[in-house]
């Protein structure tokens, strides 16, 4: 999938949008220590394990870069840190690994089974100055009546409270138009306020599909010179 870059939006849009953002960011202190991840509501299938995604996604990646030791600061209660190769092909390597997984079972297949959100953390690279940071929920329905209303709602509500929950401005151009359907895919590219005062580039993909389920992913870029614009 290809997401949007901001080079298509004239200037001055791309200044106010930086005007709001920083105006948001100057009222979001970073704390020296890092929060640890608490989900506030159950991991349903619905608008309440959205907000747990976009809440979890804000206290790990836009709070801190990635640093040696974030996992553990973060590990939300019941789950464990396992490495990326583990949790995705159930191989561990003898080198310390890079790529670190916050889950709750170890492995992505019965994360996604379980319905449980998992972070995974890289630290920095010369690609990746910050760290990599990413979120990743699936879960099939928790309902056996109303799924497509569910859908819908969830549809058409997901851009606004992630605007609201993350403070984040959409630089990738909206959907045409909204039709009800048996399947959504929604691509966005947003920025939001994150540490140092600055923007982090979000790429957000959620799959609803009335037989599989909910499908969603939160991932950071690194700072833009602007919303949205190129590294």
């Amino acid at each position: 999938m290809v997401f949007a870059s901001s080079h298509r939006f004239p200037p001055a849009l791309r200044l106010s949008c930086l005007a709001l953002g920083l105006s948001l960011a100057a009222g979001q202190p970073v704390s020296a220590e890092p929060q640890r991840i608490a989900f506030s509501h159950k991991n349903f299938s619905d608008l309440r394990g959205i907000l747990n995604v976009f809440d979890t996604f804000r206290t790990a990646c836009l709070g801190q870069p990635v640093t040696q030791g974030l996992d553990e600061r973060l590990l939300p209660e019941g789950y464990r840190i396992v490495s990326s190769s583990l949790h995705a092909l159930g191989l561990e390597t003898a080198a310390e690994p890079r790529t670190t997984v916050l889950s709750m079972t170890g492995d992505e297949e019965k994360d996604f089974a379980g319905g449980h959100p998992y972070v995974e953390l890289g630290l920095p690279n010369d690609a990746a100055p910050n760290g990599a940071c990413r979120v990743a929920w699936k879960r099939a329905w928790d309902y056996a009546d109303g799924v497509g209303k569910i859908m819908t709602g969830m549809a058409v509500l997901f851009d606004p409270w992630l605007s609201f929950r993350l403070k984040a401005v959409r630089v990738s151009p909206p959907e045409d138009g909204f039709a009800v359907a048996e399947r959504y895919d929604l691509v966005g590219e947003w920025a939001a306020p994150c540490f140092g005062g600055t923007w982090c580039r979000l790429q957000t993909l959620l799959i609803l599909h009335r037989e599989d389920g909910i499908h969603l992913t939160i991932k950071r870029g690194e700072p833009p010179s602007a919303p949205g614009g190129k590294n």
